[in-house]
């Protein structure tokens, strides 16, 4: 691998990486599982609507999954 793609992968990594500890952090209560008012800490301009959007399962929270899924299809910008 040259050079330029090890550090262009290299970034790419430790900013998924930031992301991670980022989401963890927005998770305050630690349950998996981020909240309306857990996500406005990050997103504070998220509504109600786009909240229940994000909840593709309809458990009536966003899990891990479903954030990373927002972040990928650009829904939500990266943390």
């Amino acid at each position: 691998m040259n050079a330029k793609l090890l550090i262009a992968a290299a970034a790419i990594g430790a900013a998924g990486f930031a992301g991670a500890a980022l989401a963890h952090e927005m998770d305050t209560d630690q349950d998996g599982l981020y909240s309306l008012t857990e996500m406005r800490t990050e997103y504070a301009d998220l509504t109600e609507a786009e909240y229940a959007a994000l909840d593709t399962n309809k458990d009536e929270a966003v899990d891990a999954e479903e954030l990373a899924a927002a972040i990928e299809a650009g829904i939500l910008p990266a943390m």
